[in-house]
């Protein structure tokens, strides 16, 4: 008497015969894989990218860059031009010194660099011509000074002096002549950053008023 195939074993062969007929297409499947895992290994890893801003549009060096103006793109390290601005940088109301197209990155070289700048941005650098050539020999560029405008002509036999004006308070020093040429008519000169306003008063006060600074540091 013929026995029954056990079941496992029927589940076995009809395995078999599905392999069978599915061979090719296994063998092209696992064809793929392999040169899909070979390209992977070959390939080189993508290029690191660095964040920069450029130009949303047309920009006009007449107008201060505002928050629309700039959008970021990321680039390829190696396509990075030196002095690219990041995104964060503090650019928002800056000039450019020159027409930039959409899309051009914009580096430092592309910003106008007013001298008061990096102390606020509503600073302007203002001139002050100090009666005493001797104290501007004790500044630098980063001193901090205060100046003061005093009225007449500094006679010394004046019975009653008039306290001086403080024109500018807790500046800092811009920049500082070189030694020979302090000491040219009207005193020395420095440049210091100062508000709007006060440029506009130390330069009446250069008119009528003998101007001297105090240091703080």
């Amino acid at each position: 008497m013929a026995t029954t195939p056990s079941r496992p074993h029927r589940h076995r062969h009809a395995l078999t015969r599905l392999v069978d007929r599915r061979r090719r297409v296994l063998a092209a499947l696992l064809t793929a894989v392999a040169l899909l895992t070979a390209t992977l290994l070959v390939r080189p890893p993508p290029d690191a990218t660095t964040a920069v801003l450029v130009a949303a549009h047309d920009l006009d060096p007449a107008r201060p860059l505002t928050g629309r103006d700039l959008v970021r793109r990321d680039l390829p390290d190696h396509a990075v031009p030196i002095g690219a601005l990041a995104p964060g940088t503090g650019w928002d109301g800056a000039l450019l010194n020159a027409p930039v197209r959409r899309g051009e990155v914009i580096t430092d070289a592309r910003l106008s660099d007013p001298p008061a700048r990096a102390y606020g941005p509503d600073l302007v650098a203002a001139p002050v011509r100090v009666a005493d050539p001797g104290s501007v020999d004790l500044l630098s560029p980063g001193s901090r000074v205060d100046v003061l405008a005093a009225t007449g002509p500094g006679d010394p036999h004046r019975p009653r002096a008039r306290p001086a004006e403080e024109v500018a308070t807790d500046r800092p020093v811009l920049a500082v002549p070189d030694g020979d040429v302090r000491g040219g008519e009207g005193g020395a000169l420095l440049l210091i950053a100062a508000t709007p306003a006060e440029a506009r008063a130390l330069a009446g006060h250069a008119v009528a008023s003998r101007l001297s600074v105090t240091i703080r540091g």
